[in-house]
């Protein structure tokens, strides 16, 4: 089982190497949390307006605070401003469906940075294990030499990589949590329940670690084909 707790040995080889790439994906998971935070707090807002547009758009009841009466006059004044100043007849009603559709679309944007962001970080898993493993080539011939596998070389070197990818996102969720939480405190505090559920954190470190496995599998079975002798003899 020595094959198998090679990756944690070889994290401590090239630090500076794989602290910058942890860095990346940290960076990664960061601006998933938020960018999807912010997506989940546009989509809550949306369904609470188009839950309550009787008290939003409609008119006034007569046990309608304060706060809602001025709520429906700066609604009403802003929908006669545009009006005015663009010579339309939009309602309140069709003002609220296109802010709603606006705030779909930008959820949608949201979700595709956070994406590209998280895959960019990812990405230097390949590169990093690629220069890793080819200054590891001659560690590599020796253990093939003394008897192991290809398929025990491949999944100790997929396996290091895996934990890159980890490390990276437990430290990024740890980081964007923070963020979220000192946000939500000066917002509402009741709106950590929304912007940080229970399922984004794991899933955030779950889909990061799995990128980082798929993706360094590549030089890892590249590493786990070469040949013993040819290594030995030229490494």
């Amino acid at each position: 089982m020595g094959i198998y707790t090679l990756p944690l040995k070889n994290l401590h080889q090239n630090k500076l190497r794989n602290i910058s790439t942890v860095l990346r994906i940290s960076l990664g998971v960061i601006i998933l949390l938020i960018l999807v935070s912010s997506g989940l707090g546009i989509n809550s807002f949306i369904e609470k307006s188009g839950s309550s547009d009787v008290n939003i758009l409609g008119t006034a009841p007569t046990s309608q605070n304060a706060n809602t009466t001025q709520q429906t006059d700066i609604v009403t004044s802003t929908v006669d401003y545009l009006n005015s100043v663009f010579g339309s007849q939009i309602t309140e009603n069709q003002l609220f469906n296109r802010l709603e559709d606006f705030l779909v679309n930008v959820v949608y944007i949201l979700d595709g940075l956070a994406s590209v962001a998280l895959l960019v970080g990812v990405m230097g898993i390949m590169n990093t294990m690629g220069f890793n493993l080819s200054e590891r080539t001659k560690e590599i011939g020796i253990l093939k030499a003394l008897g192991f596998t290809e398929r025990q070389i491949l999944i100790s070197c997929t396996l290091e990589a895996g934990l890159l990818g980890l490390i990276g996102s437990v430290i990024g969720a740890i980081l964007g949590s923070v963020i979220i939480w000192i946000i939500s405190t000066f917002i509402d505090p009741e709106l950590l329940t929304i912007l940080l559920p229970l399922w984004l954190i794991p899933g955030a470190i779950f889909i990061t670690t799995i990128l980082s496995l798929i993706l360094g599998l590549y030089p890892a079975w590249f590493t786990s084909q070469l040949d013993a002798m040819e290594i030995l003899r030229y490494g």
